[in-house]
């Protein structure tokens, strides 16, 4: 029997996304203001600079909304396919991953992982600091020893279970779920 499941979260703003588009908004309306003002003693240049006070408005507009990403999980027969999801206008593969071959796996925990070294480390959650949060430690063909940070639902963890290997932690993919125990 094939197993297939899709799932997807978003990510929180930080403080410091939430302050940048602050400062893009604040950039864009502001220099279309300048170009407002500064029009009628352009002469002939005036309508230029007002073109390009919007251009700056839609620019703005275009970064603001670019740091609203997704993270979507395809799990097809144990094979993790992670994607990036910016703006819903564009998709990117992060990576691909084989949970048969992950070396590690369980509920993540911010401050045991952040001394250990890796050559990538892929953050595709809602927040690194979630509860919900879990780890895989697999080596990638292309990006090599990988540390992969997911939020998955139960429905994610049940299709992955059968084909983590036990010794990675595969048999107790459970326990760091908010309100289980």
């Amino acid at each position: 029997m094939d197993v297939f499941v899709e799932y997807m979260v978003k990510k929180q703003n930080t403080g410091k996304d939430v302050l940048l588009k602050v400062v893009y908004a604040v950039l864009g309306v502001g220099l279309l203001f300048l170009a407002f003002i500064l029009s009628p003693f352009l002469g002939m240049f005036g309508s230029i600079a007002i073109l390009a006070g919007c251009g700056a408005v839609y620019g703005a507009y275009y970064l603001i909304t670019s740091m609203n990403v997704e993270y979507e999980y395809i799990i097809t027969n144990g094979e993790m396919d992670v994607d990036k999801i910016i703006a819903r206008r564009r998709r990117k593969r992060l990576l691909t991953a084989n949970a048969r071959r992950f070396d590690e796996f369980g509920a993540y925990n911010h401050q045991s992982m952040a001394s250990r070294s890796f050559a990538n480390r892929v953050y595709a959650c809602t927040a690194p600091e979630d509860p919900g949060n879990y780890y895989a430690v697999f080596n990638h063909p292309t990006l090599g020893e990988t540390l992969l940070v997911f939020t998955p639902n139960d429905k994610v963890l049940d299709s992955m279970r059968s084909f983590i290997p036990r010794q990675a932690g595969g048999r107790a993919v459970y326990g760091n779920r908010p309100g289980q125990n």
